[in-house]
């Protein structure tokens, strides 16, 4: 079993044992370090039973502060720092200078866009967002209301899952899921080249 795997099976298990508290420490640690999906986390709390009133209130808080970490990282961390630190946390360089273009073009309507359909990870976004210096309160606004949306979605998505376990509910995931990896995976190579 992978890294990424366990990791997931344990979010899963501190959604399950702590409930509300759970959601909200899992996605803290997803916006702000832990490399693994919000889909996962949000979805997967919703299908183990978590109602979707408690995921919208305890994942967006639990997401917000999350990021709030990664502004400040990205404020009061040096580049360098991040860049050589970032790779634990699967946050490569060419992320950031990605994250950084978007957030200096759009500013904190960046971050709104950036929550609702993310371009990069939730921490990629806040680190660049810190890095350059957009206002620390609109960026936390902007935030909090763009993460609730998603939230919603996925969480919807994570009860019919619980509702509707059927194989044909399962086979569109598996095939989402498959062509999610698959314009991953195209993406990062043309990026390398």
């Amino acid at each position: 079993m992978g890294g990424e795997q366990v990791l997931q099976n344990n979010l899963v298990n501190l959604i399950r044992h702590f409930g509300d508290l759970g959601v909200f420490l899992a996605m803290f640690l997803e916006s702000s370090i832990v490399p693994i999906p919000s889909e996962v986390i949000v979805a997967g709390a919703a299908a183990i039973g978590i109602p979707i009133m408690s995921i919208l209130i305890f994942g967006s808080l639990g997401s917000t502060l999350g990021a709030m970490v990664g502004y400040a990282i990205g404020r009061y961390a040096a580049l360098p720092v991040i860049v050589k630190f970032g790779k634990y946390v699967c946050i490569k360089p060419h992320h950031i200078q990605k994250a950084e273009a978007f957030a200096r073009k759009y500013g904190v309507w960046g971050v709104l866009v950036g929550r609702v359909v993310p371009v990069v990870p939730f921490k990629v976004f806040s680190i660049a967002s810190g890095l350059t210096n957009i206002p620390f309160f609109p960026f936390v606004a902007c935030t909090l209301i763009g993460v609730i949306p998603r939230m919603y979605i996925l969480a919807v998505l994570g009860f019919a899952i619980r509702k509707y376990q059927g194989p044909i509910l399962l086979v569109i995931i598996g095939v989402c899921l498959i062509a999610y990896l698959v314009y991953r995976l195209v993406k990062n190579a043309a990026q390398t080249k």
